[in-house]
């Protein structure tokens, strides 16, 4: 991850999570208002199976007049009547995916400027001293002890 605006790599990592999870609450709410169509399904980013349930759904009932519409309607509710006890799974098990694949991303060295900072704040709160200071800023910036 690129270092932006000054934030860790945790602090963006913990960012991308928290705009990436997906909440259960949610879920169980397009559940119920879409689930005829599939709708929780596409929030979970399960496209696949979301459009087969748009599918039924729109061929059920546009051919329930004519009594073939029940055949594509039965298996629908059956699968929706599934997935209510199977959406919180999907949910974990999403949000632990997205926890891992973040985890797993490279993180960037530290760069110089940060190292410089951190010693100049142990340096300024009086931990280590000035001479312990440049004694790290030299071996950071890669520039050889001075000759006494």
């Amino acid at each position: 991850m690129t270092n932006q605006g000054g934030l860790s790599a945790d602090t963006q990592a913990l960012m991308a999570f928290e705009s990436n999870k997906k909440s259960a609450g949610v879920a169980y709410l397009l559940w119920f208002f879409t689930g005829g169509v599939g709708g929780h399904r596409f929030y979970m980013g399960r496209i696949g199976s979301a459009v087969t349930q748009l599918i039924l759904a729109i061929l059920g009932w546009t051919t329930v007049w004519f009594g073939v519409g029940l055949a594509f309607l039965i298996p629908l509710g059956i699968w929706l009547l599934i997935d209510v006890f199977t959406l919180g799974g999907m949910v974990a098990k999403h949000n632990s995916d997205l926890m891992a694949r973040l985890n797993t991303m490279p993180r960037q060295a530290p760069s110089s400027a940060d190292d410089l900072a951190k010693f100049a704040a142990l340096r300024d709160s009086g931990a280590i001293s000035s001479d312990e200071y440049e004694a790290e800023k030299r071996r950071i910036l890669g520039r050889p002890a001075d000759a006494i």
